[in-house]
């Protein structure tokens, strides 16, 4: 390919790019209220009457996503944005296909049918989402679920304050930030889990991955870095801020070593090995003694964890209770009279084991940490894997104490993120490789400006 082809080749995809139409605005507009009012969901009011279903509303970017498509008729994006399907739903069948034979093969532990159905259905509704909001807005849709959500906390901040007053309300959150979390009242029901972790997963994303070329670009990065560090302070979750701040520096060093790809893919392995010890250390008790010698106050998880001891075995054979078993269980406890409220079990390693079994666990853990950040790298680019990693980290302090692994706004941020910044490739276009041209190449190429050349002296 001789260099006048290849210029002109990516002169013709800059041009392609560039004349590519934006998502209209009433589309956008639909996509964004669909966004917020499944947000709303969280809200403790909506969510003590109504459960999970006010999320269903993010089904609407389906609708968008064909409105879009009526007016553009972009066969190539919709092909480009429909292949993440198959990635994502990689782990969807692995939690219907071990569940189902655990069923199959043990008929006593089908009690929870009903609400593992839930969950993979939602589970699945993630991935709709993240797919389709990429395929309207492509790398602007991080940006677009971001504001979203916060017009969706600053919704359930101003829908609560009534009950408090508008100067006991702003003393709350004051207090809140100057304390660094400890507040009652006002701030104490915006707790609002789900999306408070979501928003520590944009907090790492504009802090190290977010453009800043551009002065528009730079402004919208110093925005995202203080609003989502004002609705993490609000959420009153104070150990996600040291998880960003350590995942923001495990970041910078693989940026160092000048080799992400080989460090990325020793995280993925060592976490991957790391939870089969975590394991071990939970259910001997080492776990909790070492926490508790340090003076670290485990608000029950020390009961909490020692309870399942006798409904599972830690052992590759284990075959798993099936999805959701571990809620039975939890329901089981509260009505002996064990636990004085049917907590969780805030340890997402431990309940993915109890209830996929060894198989089922091993999967999880190494579709997530090893499969999918090769994924991202070998497919797309180092930077989009090392984003995603760096989300997954971040996520994993959670999963040890808490119950995010399937949270529905944690699990959209963890694909829509590092899909939508993947998207950034196209956007900028691949290097092409130069090649030597053919002696017939380099014949054509000369008949070609020789040609052109008489018809501008003709004219």
């Amino acid at each position: 390919m001789t260099d006048s082809k290849f210029l002109r080749m990516n002169a013709d995809s800059e041009r392609l790019q560039n004349s590519k139409k934006e998502c209209p605005a009433f589309v956008a507009f639909l996509a964004v209220v669909c966004t917020v009012l499944a947000g709303l969901g969280d809200w403790k009011v909506l969510n003590n009457a109504f459960g999970g279903l006010p999320k269903v509303v993010v089904l609407g970017t389906i609708l968008c996503a064909f409105l879009n498509f009526l007016i553009a008729a972009d066969f190539v994006q919709l092909k480009k944005a429909m292949g993440y399907f198959p990635v994502f739903l990689v782990l969807i069948a692995v939690y219907s296909l071990v569940t189902m034979y655990i069923w199959i093969t043990d008929f006593s532990k089908v009690a929870s049918i009903s609400r593992a159905g839930q969950k993979i259905l939602f589970q699945t509704i993630t991935i709709i989402y993240a797919v389709f909001m990429c395929y309207l807005f492509e790398d602007r849709a991080i940006n677009y679920l971001f504001f979203s959500m916060c017009a969706t906390n600053t919704a359930i901040m101003l829908l609560e304050m009534p009950k408090y007053g508008l100067i006991a309300s702003i003393s709350s959150v004051v207090t809140c930030i100057v304390t660094f979390g400890e507040a009652e009242g006002f701030v104490r029901a915006l707790e609002i889990h789900d999306i408070t972790f979501l928003f520590g997963q944009f907090c790492i994303y504009y802090m190290m991955f977010a453009p800043k070329r551009t002065t528009s670009e730079k402004r919208l990065r110093r925005w995202g870095i203080v609003l989502s560090l004002f609705f993490l302070l609000v959420g009153l979750k104070r150990s996600t801020l040291p998880a960003v701040l350590l995942v923001c520096i495990y970041v910078k060093f693989l940026r160092i070593t000048g080799k992400p790809r080989k460090f990325i893919l020793v995280t993925g392995i060592t976490l991957f090995l790391f939870f089969y010890l975590y394991l071990y250390l939970t259910r001997s008790g080492i776990l909790v003694a070492f926490l508790e010698s340090h003076g670290i106050d485990m608000m029950g998880r020390d009961v909490l964890w020692s309870l399942p001891n006798d409904y599972y075995e830690l052992s590759p054979l284990w075959k798993g209770l099936g999805f959701e078993a571990v809620t039975d269980l939890v329901n089981k406890w509260y009505h002996e009279g064990l636990i004085n409220r049917a907590y969780p079990l805030h340890n997402d390693i431990l309940k993915i084991f109890i209830e996929l079994g060894a198989l089922g666990f091993t999967l999880w853990a190494g579709i997530n940490y090893i499969l999918y950040p090769a994924y991202w790298m070998t497919r797309h680019d180092t930077d989009t894997g090392m984003l995603y990693m760096a989300i997954l980290c971040y996520m994993t302090v959670t999963y040890l104490t808490d119950n995010t692994a399937f949270y529905f706004w944690s699990c959209i941020g963890l694909r829509l993120i590092p899909m939508s910044y993947s998207y950034r490739i196209s956007k900028t276009g691949k290097p092409m490789q130069w090649k030597a041209p053919t002696p017939k190449e380099l014949a054509d190429e000369i008949w070609l400006i020789e040609r052109g050349g008489k018809v501008g002296n003709a004219e």
